[in-house]
């Protein structure tokens, strides 16, 4: 069975991988050999992320061991992965405060930094659309817990009955919830 593994990167890390050593995960040997029944023929895996902003990060190294974390996973899989970027927008918009600061009780508002990944889940929804009309796959795995892709995997299912879709969500615990309709 001809499979395609759509990863969304920063759903992957904010999921599971932030605040442990796993951030070195081989994304392709974990679908490959863990994940994907032994008979399936894994096409491609497809790793939709964002270069990461020095300036929304705790540490300021973070942007470089991004790139060296995707070189080095382009250079192990020349021809298995494919790394799909979109961007990172960044904003300071003003937010009202759910509960007054006792030290400036005046305040109702307070100026934010907002970071936003875009492009991704419709890079990845987009994918998975003209891979099933233009019969790229016979199972797509997605590996997400968004809940902007329903609508996609709906189409498929509607129009491609044939086709198996799989959803990993990268989600720590049994407390959190993946979406009804993924």
């Amino acid at each position: 069975m001809r499979t395609i593994v759509s990863i969304d990167g920063y759903n992957l890390y904010y999921g599971l991988l932030r605040g442990t050593k796993l951030k070195w995960l081989d994304v392709v040997a974990l679908f490959r050999d863990h994940v994907l029944d032994d008979a399936t023929n894994l096409v491609s895996v497809r790793y939709y992320t964002a270069p990461v902003l020095g300036r929304m990060s705790d540490d300021p190294r973070s942007p470089q061991r991004q790139r060296n974390y995707l070189q080095a996973l382009r250079k192990m899989y020349p021809t298995e992965l494919e790394i799909i970027e979109g961007r990172i927008s960044a904003t300071t918009p003003y937010q009202r405060l759910v509960e007054p600061i006792t030290a400036a009780p005046h305040l109702q508002k307070v100026q934010v930094y907002h970071f936003s990944e875009k492009k991704t889940d419709v890079n990845i929804a987009s994918d998975l659309i003209a891979g099933a009309w233009t019969g790229a796959y016979d199972q797509a795995v997605v590996c997400s817990n968004d809940s902007d892709l329903e609508g996609a995997l709906a189409t498929v299912r509607k129009y491609h009955r044939t086709l198996r879709i799989g959803i990993v969500a990268p989600i720590a615990s049994r407390d959190h919830r993946q979406s009804p309709a993924i």
